[in-house]
């Protein structure tokens, strides 16, 4: 792997599906009012013990400094577990109040925030975004809102652009959403057409947020997600001191060294890309009981109108991806959710319809894998066998 190639490896802030062991669905879509109907099944007879065994292997397995797992059932949490440590230098173990940088599940926050947004009749999905966005901006008479929020704008991914991979290499780069803009290029195809996974989709969704609201990405996140949920604590999009020594560091595998990814990092301890309101494609930080609790929020219907939800979910041109999250089945059943992946962090988070379940991972490393859907899939595949 050449140089140029790995640093897009680990600026980029990608999804993955987790082609190895997670199948996502192509042809199954299920109707929201029937799946929101279904009965709760039994939850698992697996002990706390047992999961947080399966956990601590499964971790060591992936050489992740770090995981921290939880699961809820229709709106209760039934485990959560850390395993590891957030910080190796000091030893410092993760626990149930340790922030992860949530990569690309952070898509299905700012999804779920210009959805809502469009409940308010503040933002119209189907017109061209030309009037929220700046005018230097290109090929905004044919984008819609829609197409960013399904990944068919046909905008190319800004983050894979030379001079911003060069300012992602510096820890302490004073971002704003403007210099990311003007490197935005006409699009490849036309919108709405094909799929395309591009950062710079919910990057430009930010900006429509804060030109939609007076209270900006950062007060709307507090208004639509974190107060009705009840996430005061557990999930932050300001970078603010209270939440910066809670963050686990990334690290990511080079060359065969695992690499601190907070190394040189003097704004806050936290390099300002991993974190952040200017990333609406990546920058939320929050704990895995937060992001599960978010999770069982959306999916059960308690954020969005029963049509908006079925919206989102349903799966665009590649049959799997909505609007902020994707489809996939495992072990016999279906899941909805996202994942991410970037700069020392994979997290991932699913939601079974037909048992109102809720699985989610965060990790903080990186290296080549998916550290944690492969935890994910050891989780999941645990608490399906001890059902009864």
């Amino acid at each position: 792997m050449n140089i140029e190639t790995e640093r897009r490896r680990l600026f980029s802030r990608v999804s993955l599906p987790a082609i190895i062991i997670l199948i996502l669905a192509g042809s199954q879509v299920h109707l929201f009012g029937q799946t929101l109907a279904s009965q709760t099944a039994p939850s698992s007879n697996i002990s706390p013990q047992t999961l947080q065994q399966v956990l601590d292997r499964a971790r060591e397995g992936t050489k992740a400094p770090g995981a921290s797992v939880a699961i809820m059932i229709d709106g209760k949490l039934f485990w959560e577990g850390s395993s590891g440590l957030a910080k190796v230098d000091s030893g410092l173990p993760v626990n149930e109040s340790t922030l992860y940088s949530l990569a690309s599940v952070t898509k299905t926050f700012t999804a779920t925030m210009v959805l809502r947004l469009y409940e308010e009749s503040k933002v119209d999905l189907d017109d061209p975004i030309k009037p929220y966005v700046p005018g230097y901006m290109p090929s905004t008479d044919e984008v819609t809102v829609r197409d960013l929020l399904g990944m068919t704008s046909g905008y190319s991914d800004v983050e894979g652009d030379p001079i911003i991979i060069r300012w992602l290499s510096n820890p302490n780069f004073p971002w704003t959403r403007a210099p990311i803009l003007t490197r935005v290029r006409p699009v490849a195809f036309k919108p709405g057409t094909r799929y395309n996974y591009s950062n710079t989709n919910y990057v430009i969704l930010g900006a429509i947020i804060d030109h939609v609201s007076r209270l900006g990405v950062g007060g709307e996140f507090e208004r639509l997600i974190v107060n009705p949920v009840g996430l005061s604590g557990e999930a932050f999009f300001e970078r603010v001191p209270k939440a910066a020594e809670r963050i686990a560091h990334g690290y990511d595998l080079q060359h065969g060294k695992e690499v601190d990814g907070f190394r040189g990092a003097r704004r806050l301890g936290v390099p300002t890309s991993v974190w952040g309101v200017v990333w609406t494609d990546g920058g939320v930080a929050a704990t895995a009981s937060g992001v599960a609790r978010f999770t069982d929020a959306l999916f059960g219907g308690k954020i969005l109108q029963p049509d908006t939800l079925a919206m989102m979910i349903k799966p665009g041109p590649d049959h799997s991806y909505g609007l902020g999250t994707y489809r996939m089945w495992f072990d016999r059943h279906e899941w909805q959710g996202n994942n991410g992946y970037y700069n020392g962090f994979t997290t991932i988070t699913m939601y079974d319809f037909s048992r109102r379940l809720t699985v989610t991972v965060l990790t903080n490393y990186t290296n080549n894998g998916d550290a944690a859907s492969a935890i994910w899939y050891e989780i999941a595949k645990a608490y399906d066998q001890g059902a009864p």
